[in-house]
C-alpha cells in the first residue's frame, strides 16, 4: 500500500509516476461508466414507451440494474484474493459486459428481457466499482481521498456528456437511439481494450519480480509495535471482523455494520436522484420542455463534477473526517431547504435549477470521501469493500423503486426521499465517527501507558526473537482455539 513516509501535501502524489498513469486511465473508465450508466436518466421515457408501462414499471430496470451490481460486489468479495491480484483484469471483462448490455437495450420491446439486459451491466457496474475502489486503496493507501475524488469525478462529466450527447436523438423519432447508445457500447469496448493491456502489463511485472526478487518470508517493520499489531491481522481470517478492526472483533463488527447501513441510505440518496431528476422535472406541475429538462440534468452534473473537484483539492490539505463532516453539514442545511421549498415556498423551474445544482454539488463527493474516510478507520479489504457496495446496491434498489411509485402518485413528495435518506446518512456518520473517535482514543492511550522500559525492550529486540516471538504467539492462539473446538466438539478432535 503506498504511503510514503516524509513526504507531505502534493508531492504523496507526484512522487509516483505510475500510479498517476494509472490513476489517469481510470478517470476516463469512470467517464465512460457515467456515460453507458446516465443514458437511461434522458431516455427513461422513451424505454418506458417503448416496453409500454408506467415509471413504477420501468423502475423495475433500475432495481434489477441495482440487484446485478449487489451479485457483482458478492461475488468479489467472496474471492477477494481474485480481486487482489487481478483488479485491471476485472474491469477489462466488466466492460466488456457493459458494452454488449448497452448495444443491445434500444432493440429491446419486452420489460422482462431489458430487465435481464440491465442486471448484467449491473454486475459490469459492480465489478468496475469493486476492482476499481480496491485498485485505489492499494495504489494511494491513507492518501487515497484526492485521488478517488479525482476518478469519481469523471462519472460526473460522462453523464453530462451522456446527456448533451442524447439530446439531439430525444427529439426526433425514438428509434434513433440507437445510435447514442451503439457509440457509447464502442467506447466500452475501448476502455475493456485498455485494462487488458495494463493487465498483462502488471502480470509481467509480478512474474519477473517473483524471478529476481529473494523470498522475504518475515516483512520487518520501522515498529515493533506495528509488527506486532500486522502480524496480529495477519494471522486472521480475512474474512473475519477482526481483520477489518485491526485485530479488535467488535470494532470491527460494530463499524463494518454501520458503514453498510451508511452506505445504504448515502447511495439510495445518489443513485436515486440522478435517475429520477428527469423525468420529475418532466412531471405535468412544472412548464420545463424536454430541452429545458435537458439543461438542468446537465447542470446537476457538471455540479456534481466541481463538487469532487473541489474536494479534491481540499483533501490535500485538510483531514478527510473534516471535510466529509462539512459536507453533511452543508447536506442537512440543503435538506432543510429541499423541505421549504417543497411545503412552504413552492418549487418552480428557476428554483428547481438551482436545488439540483447544489444537490449535486454537495452530496456528490460523499460518497469517494467516505470510502477514504472508513480506510483511515478500518483495514479495507476485497470484502468489506464487496459488502460496502452490496449496502449501496440494496439503498438503490430501495429507494429507486419508491421514487417510481412516488412519481406516478405524487410527485410532489419525490424530494422527501432525498431529505430522508440525508438525515438517516448523517446520523449513521456521527455515531459511527463518535465509535471510532473513541477507539483511536482508548488505543493512544494504551500506548501512552506502556512502561518506557517496555519500549525500549521492543526496540532492543533483534529480528530473530521477534519472529520467534511471533512464532510462540501464533502456535499459542492454535492451541487455544483447538481446546476451545474440542470442548465443544471432542468428537472432531484426536
Amino acid at each position: 500500500m503506498s504511503s510514503k513516509k516524509g513526504v507531505k501535501g502534493i508531492e504523496v502524489y507526484t512522487s509516483q509516476p505510475w500510479e498517476l498513469v494509472k490513476t489517469t486511465f481510470l478517470v476516463f473508465t469512470w467517464i465512460i461508466l457515467g456515460i453507458h450508466l446516465e443514458l437511461v436518466g434522458p431516455t427513461i421515457n422513451i424505454l418506458a414507451r417503448q416496453t409500454q408501462v408506467a415509471y413504477a414499471g420501468i423502475s423495475t430496470i433500475l432495481i434489477t440494474r441495482s440487484a446485478g451490481y449487489m451479485t457483482g460486489n458478492i461475488v468479489g468479495a467472496i474471492t477477494q484474493n481474485i480481486v487482489k491480484q487481478y483488479p485491471e483484469g476485472l474491469l477489462s471483462f466488466a466492460f466488456l459486459i457493459a458494452a454488449i448490455a448497452v448495444l443491445a437495450t434500444p432493440a429491446i420491446y419486452n420489460l422482462y428481457i431489458l430487465s435481464i439486459v440491465f442486471f448484467f451491466q449491473g454486475i459490469s457496474q459492480g465489478v468496475s466499482d469493486l476492482g476499481g475502489t480496491s485498485l485505489m486503496l492499494t495504489m494511494w493507501g491513507d492518501n487515497v481521498a484526492a485521488p478517488l475524488n479525482i476518478v469519481h469525478l469523471g462519472y460526473g462529466f460522462g453523464a453530462v456528456f451522456a446527456n448533451l450527447f442524447v439530446l439531439p436523438f430525444l427529439e426526433k423519432d425514438e428509434s434513433n437511439i440507437l445510435v447514442p447508445y451503439s457509440i457509447t457500447a464502442f467506447l466500452c469496448l475501448i476502455i475493456a481494450i485498455g485494462h487488458l493491456i495494463f493487465s498483462i502489463r502488471e502480470h509481467r511485472i509480478r512474474r519477473e519480480a517473483l524471478k529476481n526478487r529473494p523470498i522475504d518470508y518475515v516483512s520487518v517493520s520501522t515498529s515493533a509495535i506495528n509488527e506486532i499489531k500486522e502480524n496480529k491481522v495477519k494471522n486472521v481470517s480475512p474474512y473475519s471482523p477482526r481483520s477489518c478492526g485491526n485485530g479488535y472483533f467488535a470494532y470491527g463488527l460494530l463499524m463494518s455494520i454501520f458503514w453498510i447501513f451508511y452506505m445504504f441510505f448515502l447511495s439510495g440518496n445518489d443513485q436515486t436522484f440522478g435517475k429520477f431528476f428527469f423525468a420529475f422535472l418532466k412531471t405535468s406541475g412544472f412548464s420545463i420542455s424536454t430541452s429545458g429538462a435537458l439543461w438542468a440534468m446537465v447542470i446537476y452534473w457538471l455540479s456534481y463534477s466541481v463538487g469532487r473537484l473541489v474536494c479534491a483539492v481540499i483533501t490535500v490539505f485538510v483531514p478527510v473526517h473534516k471535510a466529509l463532516a462539512g459536507l453533511w453539514i452543508c447536506g442537512l442545511i440543503l435538506a432543510i431547504t429541499w423541505f421549504i421549498y417543497v411545503w412552504i415556498i413552492g418549487l418552480t423551474s428557476t428554483n428547481l435549477l438551482v436545488l439540483g445544482a447544489f444537490t449535486g454539488f454537495v452530496f456528490s463527493p460523499t460518497f469517494p470521501l467516505s470510502f477514504a474516510f472508513i480506510n483511515q478507520r478500518l483495514n479495507v479489504n476485497p470484502l468489506l469493500v464487496g459488502l460496502l457496495l452490496c449496502g449501496a446496491a440494496f439503498g438503490a434498489m430501495t429507494f429507486q423503486k419508491i421514487a417510481g411509485v412516488v412519481l406516478d402518485g405524487n410527485p410532489k413528495q419525490f424530494p422527501l426521499l432525498l431529505i430522508a435518506c440525508v438525515i438517516l446518512a448523517i446520523i449513521l456518520f456521527v455515531i459511527a465517527l463518535v465509535i471510532s473517535s473513541i477507539h483511536q482514543r482508548k488505543l493512544n492511550s494504551n500506548k501512552s501507558s506502556l512502561p518506557t522500559s517496555d519500549n525500549k525492550n521492543l526496540s532492543k529486540k533483534s529480528e530473530e526473537e521477534q519472529q520467534m516471538e511471533t512464532l510462540f504467539e501464533h502456535y499459542s492462539i492454535i492451541d487455544h482455539i483447538k481446546s476451545n473446538i474440542k470442548f465443544v466438539y471432542p468428537y472432531f478432535i484426536k
